[in-house]
């Protein structure tokens, strides 16, 4: 077969049109990715409503850096303008050793932080029975300053090993915040 041949071949047209497809395809997706593309600006502001509502923003942000802890690590670590403080942390230990995230506020309570509110962020796919966790579940956490061992069938029934990633996260944000209560 000569180049002739091969160029006027239907393997060759067949070659052709399927890299045409995946160049055009390529270069859409590229474009679609851009356009709908969610900057960090946002992701943060979303985060702070999911916890607070609207009208409160962010003054500054603390750490961005995960700092790692026995059964879990704060991811973010923001200060709101209202004084108070969210922190994004990761529990382990899910359901088939899946993670959870959740979003703590911490605000002061006398003179350290305590918890004042959580929302779950983001979970693994094996996090089966997510949608056992309330906000009832959740609000177990509110007012605490020291790590707890919360029986996870109080927070929710029935989805014992995301409740314990849920109590590991709060509990890794806690241990991060007893470092500013013993600076403060």
């Amino acid at each position: 077969m000569t180049i002739k041949q091969f160029l006027q071949s239907k393997i060759f047209r067949c070659i052709a049109v399927l890299l045409c497809i995946a160049l055009i395809s390529g270069g859409l997706l590229a474009i679609l990715n851009d356009l709908w593309a969610v900057d960090d600006e946002i992701l943060i502001q979303r985060g702070i409503e999911s916890v607070c509502g609207k009208g409160v923003n962010l003054k500054q942000v603390i750490s961005q850096e995960t700092i790692e802890y026995e059964s879990g690590s704060v991811q973010q670590v923001l200060l709101l303008d209202t004084n108070e403080y969210l922190i994004k942390a990761l529990g382990k230990h899910g359901f088939q050793e899946g993670n959870v995230s959740v979003y703590v506020l911490f605000a002061l309570d006398g003179s350290k932080y305590a918890v004042k509110n959580v929302a779950v962020a983001d979970y693994s796919s094996s996090q089966t029975l997510m949608s056992k966790i309330t906000d009832t579940g959740l609000s177990k956490f509110v007012g605490l300053s020291e790590q707890t061992n919360i029986n996870p069938s109080e927070i929710a029934t029935g989805a014992s090993y995301s409740s314990t990633a849920i109590k590991n996260a709060v509990n890794s944000a806690i241990e991060y915040m007893q470092t500013i209560n013993m600076e403060g």
